[in-house]
């Protein structure tokens, strides 16, 4: 199972550049034995939850695990986790972009955004968010409640979150120059809620 995870597959590239092969090996080793445990230990969580679960928390848990077992710092192992998802965001933003090449589409983007987040981030994926609002030209929500947090906090290695929000800022950050993305605060970052908010200028 762990095997098809493309977070796991993609990272090892990452970590012979910078650990070489021989503690890359034992690394993933490690890695791939604790992600199937931790799916394990959650077996009984919804289906739904698998997109962020599987593909993207767990993994990264199981990784930080497998690092910080292998002797290097806790400080260093979460630096190299975030700047390993920032550059996977990175390779989506170019993908996301291209859309924006249709004359006129920036318009639909805060609608189209806002409802994508309440289907793909929504109440029956574990998150919670309040004071929700949607016009035209403009989108708004804060999110008080991320398992991304939920999770990284419970198995000991909340630093790896900040990585995961950064990634958002990546990917929606420069959409369209009518475009604007003004989120402040993320719960990855220590504040109380992630604040997003988009709009057209």
């Amino acid at each position: 199972m762990a095997r098809e995870v493309k977070y796991l597959k993609q990272v090892v590239a990452h970590l012979e550049k910078r650990y070489g092969s021989e503690k890359t090996k034992a690394i993933m080793a490690k890695a791939l034995k604790r992600y199937d445990e931790i799916v394990e230990e959650n077996k009984d969580e919804p289906e739904v939850y698998h997109m962020h679960t599987w593909q993207r928390i767990y993994p990264g848990i199981a990784v930080f695990d497998a690092m910080t077992s292998e002797g290097i710092p806790r400080e260093e192992t979460a630096d190299f986790l975030n700047d390993y998802y920032r550059w996977r965001a990175s390779g989506m933003a170019p993908k996301i972009k291209a859309i924006f090449k249709i004359p006129g589409v920036y318009r639909f983007v805060p609608k189209f955004f806002f409802n994508m987040t309440q289907k793909s981030f929504g109440p029956q994926m574990g998150f919670r968010s309040e004071n929700k609002y949607l016009a035209k030209d403009e989108m708004r929500f804060n999110m008080v409640r991320c398992p991304y947090n939920d999770k990284c906090t419970q198995y000991g290695c909340p630093e790896i979150v900040k990585g995961y929000c950064d990634a958002d800022d990546i990917c929606y950050g420069n959409l369209h120059p009518r475009l604007t993305w003004e989120r402040t605060k993320t719960i990855g970052h220590g504040d109380d809620v992630c604040d997003f908010k988009m709009r057209v200028v």
